[in-house]
């Protein structure tokens, strides 16, 4: 069955034909898209100005185009580890600035200013971490603002004053979409700001858009898509930013089946940023509902492993044998034990049945699991439809 907006579909066609394959990495710094940079700055629509510097002295830079009176703005790698979003918004730049524009209005440039900052924390991009070159959790940091990162974001946000802003990260692999969905390769928030979670205009906005974006990656992530709790943080940016009265959209990059480098939640990424600007600049969004974002399945934590063995055998010839799932994770380059026990309620990336299978040693969680892979290695692989 063909996508039902037939502009969407066109526009994902597109993307597969312009986006940037030097970025299809599974962990983005600052060298892989200085080049990008460049040849972004290089299109007469785009405009990019070094806006500042990392704590080591890396250049920060935002890209704009139109020159429209709403703002929108987006930005990436807060987490430097988190690069999912970074090659989707430069794949995004990249459709627009050529006047792939899908069902943008013609005049589109005139009606809005959009501005990107990818790559916020190019110190922990570099380190693969998480927080930046001090230890510092950016995303932790909006009160304080102890970082010159934190403190360059809330710069940005004061002096553009954005109607629209996109928070773009990455999550574990092993969130589900509801408790029996696929991995959550996407999921989105419209962020509290106050405890009491209240919903004001900006804010039920932007849960009508995520209701609309939603919507439309249902067609390419069915049971995949979901939706992220909303606790308040009041040091986190986008609950800051929400209670400045920005529509605050957060996407989280997720996992999908045999995509260790997420070029699906990529790709998903642009169709929800095209899908939301579109639906804005109509008004389409305004025909969804509260009822329709919460509609969303949640976001749901540890309802994956990487590998699932189910029903494996043990018996180490010293004591009773029994018989137990096993779930396994991927840490530092290797794979280790997570989980033994009655998996129901859990679900494996990847899954086995090892009920013909013996393992015949003590096994203890933490524990490397390259004996177990090299067991189920000939065992049948489970077909669950994905």
């Amino acid at each position: 069955m063909a996508h039902p907006n037939a502009s969407l579909a066109a526009f994902e066609q597109l993307w597969q034909q312009h986006h940037w394959p030097e970025l299809v990495k599974a962990q983005l710094s600052y060298p892989d898209i200085a080049p990008v940079l460049e040849q972004l700055a290089q299109q007469p629509a785009v405009t990019q100005q070094v806006i500042g510097q990392s704590y080591l002295g890396t250049p920060i830079h935002r890209l704009s185009i139109g020159h429209g009176p709403i703002v929108v703005l987006a930005w990436t790698q807060m987490h430097g580890d988190e690069s999912t979003a970074t090659a989707a918004v430069l794949d995004w730049l990249q459709l627009l600035a050529q006047d792939h524009v899908g069902d943008l209005p013609k005049q589109w440039q005139s009606l809005l200013t959009l501005h990107v900052i990818p790559m916020l924390n190019p110190d922990g991009a570099a380190r693969g971490t998480r927080e930046n070159a001090q230890a510092i959790d950016i995303n932790r940091d909006a009160m304080a603002q102890q970082s010159p990162e934190g403190r360059l974001l809330a710069e940005q946000v004061k002096t553009l004053t954005p109607t629209l802003a996109f928070n773009l990260h990455d999550q574990n692999p092993y969130y589900a979409a509801g408790q029996d969905g696929e991995p959550a390769t996407i999921a989105f928030l419209a962020p509290a700001y106050h405890p009491d979670k209240h919903v004001d205009a900006a804010r039920l906005k932007a849960k009508q858009l995520i209701a609309c974006m939603a919507q439309a990656l249902s067609y390419w992530l069915p049971e995949a898509v979901g939706r992220y709790d909303d606790t308040y943080s009041e040091r986190s940016f986008g609950d800051a930013i929400a209670g400045l009265g920005a529509s605050t959209i957060l996407i989280e990059s997720g996992a999908h089946r045999h995509d260790p480098y997420r070029q699906i939640a990529r790709r998903m990424n642009v169709m929800a940023l095209q899908a939301g600007l579109s639906a804005w600049l109509s008004g389409v969004y305004q025909s969804y509902s509260l009822a329709d974002y919460y509609a969303i399945p949640d976001n749901v934590s540890d309802g994956y492993v990487d590998v699932m063995i189910h029903q494996l055998t043990f018996d180490d010839g010293q004591h009773q044998p029994f018989t137990a799932d096993v779930g396994i994770v991927a840490q530092d380059q290797g794979y280790y034990v997570d989980f033994v026990g009655d998996a129901r309620g859990q679900r494996g990336l990847t899954e086995y049945d090892g009920t013909a299978l013996t393992y015949r040693q003590p096994l203890k969680l933490g524990a490397a699991a390259d004996e177990l892979l090299t067991l189920v290695g000939g065992a049948v692989l489970l077909d669950r439809n994905w």
